[in-house]
């Protein structure tokens, strides 16, 4: 199946492979899967490669060196896992911010659940699209710290300053700081929805 290049076949292969690892495996079991699905990564066809990625970002039992290789795999593989996976805890999450590229960042930034811990390194790259990726995202609540490295980025940054204004945890002096450095639609949003000194 892995060398068939046929969509049907890449399908079968990425059931195949998810049934097995909802099956109830032993330990010494998962570990001989693990090492045979990492062997098929490493050897399969981009397209396959993707395919199992979207499969498995989804999976809450898939060993976490499985995981580990699609996650460090080139952005498009990884973007799923990055996004998705609940198998990458903020360790994970944190080497991969700091050993890959913007890109990497910003998959992670819009990741449902991310810890402050997470959020001030993402917030510490300073990376612009990595900001935008997380004032949009409106499943995280952003840290104190990471709020001002924001609000900091947006002064230069309309496309950063919009989605951030409009998140519940910035307040009237962030607001405030941010007035004078937009233009007028967001200075009018600011004044229609935060208590601040205009003049």
């Amino acid at each position: 199946l892995a060398k068939d290049k046929k969509p049907l076949a890449r399908a079968e292969l990425t059931t195949v492979v998810s049934d097995l690892l909802q099956m109830n495996l032993s330990i010494r079991e998962s570990e001989l899967v693990a090492d045979v699905l990492i062997e098929l990564v490493r050897q399969a066809e981009k397209e396959l490669r993707e395919a199992l990625a979207e499969r498995l970002s989804i999976l809450d039992n898939v060993p976490l060196r499985l995981i580990l290789k699609i996650a460090n795999d080139d952005i498009e593989i990884a973007r799923p896992v990055l996004k998705n996976s609940p198998v990458l805890g903020d360790l994970d999450l944190i080497y991969i911010i700091k050993s890959k590229s913007t890109e990497y960042w910003q998959a992670i930034a819009t990741r449902s659940t991310l810890s402050d811990q997470v959020i001030n390194i993402l917030a510490d790259t300073r990376d612009i699209d990595t900001a935008i990726a997380m004032a949009e995202n409106k499943n995280i609540k952003l840290s104190e710290r990471a709020a001002v490295i924001l609000s900091d980025m947006a002064q230069d940054s309309e496309t950063l300053a919009a989605p951030l204004l409009r998140r519940e945890e910035i307040g009237n002096e962030i607001a405030s700081k941010l007035y004078k450095f937009v233009g007028q639609e967001l200075k009018k949003f600011i004044t229609q929805n935060y208590q601040i000194e205009s003049s």
